[in-house]
């Protein structure tokens, strides 16, 4: 039950923004998603999101 009481505070303040920016591990990315070639043999995957303002 605690699980599921987590589930409702998190999907209430579920916000979708737009992206302006992402960079996957130092490399500027096109649009919003990952590419696969960028995950593949590694453990860890560094990303930032620059967001675009309201």
């Amino acid at each position: 039950m605690e699980s599921e009481n987590k589930s409702d505070i998190i999907d209430s303040r579920y916000k979708e923004i737009k992206i302006n920016k992402m960079i996957v591990n130092g490399k500027e990315q096109e649009g919003n998603i990952i590419d696969g070639d960028d995950t593949k043999n590694i453990q860890e995957l560094n990303v930032t999101v620059y967001t675009q303002n309201e």
